[in-house]
């Protein structure tokens, strides 16, 4: 029996028409280079976020808040 883990990035709507990608570990949105990943069109967060779980991205303290 295989399970598969639950992917460590996702997004989630911030606005009327805009997403933002956010750690599921502790449902904080993500900075990258200091600046929130936030405001985002859908295609766009879901790229990144598909990105950054494909990558098994790990970011530092600073990065996520």
């Amino acid at each position: 029996m295989t399970t598969t883990a639950e992917p460590r990035f996702d997004i989630r709507k911030d606005r009327d028409s805009t997403w933002e990608i956010f750690d599921t570990t502790n449902g904080r949105t993500v900075l990258v280079s200091g600046e929130p990943c936030r405001d985002l069109a859908l295609n766009r967060a879901s790229t990144l976020a598909a990105y950054m779980n494909s990558a098994s991205m790990v970011f530092d303290v600073e990065t996520l808040h």
